[in-house]
């Protein structure tokens, strides 16, 4: 998000929000497992250490980006990378197993949709 920023302010803004969006099921998907088996102290931390990672990986790529700005586009390709793998690699499948894969296709329309909505709302 921060080596987004650098490149341009308003895709930084556009960023942070789909992150925002995107936290929010991705908790719940964290939460519910450890409710069930209602272990407090174990959901807290790692609640805590999961939300630990994005400030460290912002820390960690914007002294990189300091270093080396030629970084900066190299760490945002990755990232964008990262996310259409685990996307094609884990949920597809999960998809075609459950016999569910009009669903993901839905939902990677509708992503893309909410994307293109984000961003026209972000000025340039």
């Amino acid at each position: 998000m921060a080596n987004s920023y650098i490149a341009s302010p308003s895709l930084g803004v556009l960023v942070a929000l789909a992150i925002a969006i995107h936290n929010i099921p991705e908790e719940f998907a964290m939460a519910v497992p450890i409710i069930m088996v209602k272990k407090r102290r174990f959901l807290y931390m790692a609640a805590f250490l999961s939300g630990l990672a994005e400030p460290l990986g912002t820390v960690i790529g914007l002294v990189a980006v300091h270093i080396n700005p030629a970084f900066n586009p190299v760490f945002m390709a990755f990232a964008a990378g990262a996310m259409v793998f685990v996307s094609v690699h884990e949920l597809l499948p999960m998809a075609r197993r459950y016999h569910k894969t009009q669903l993901f296709v839905l939902g990677t329309l509708i992503s893309v949709f909410v994307y293109m909505l984000l961003a026209a709302m972000v000025p340039e």
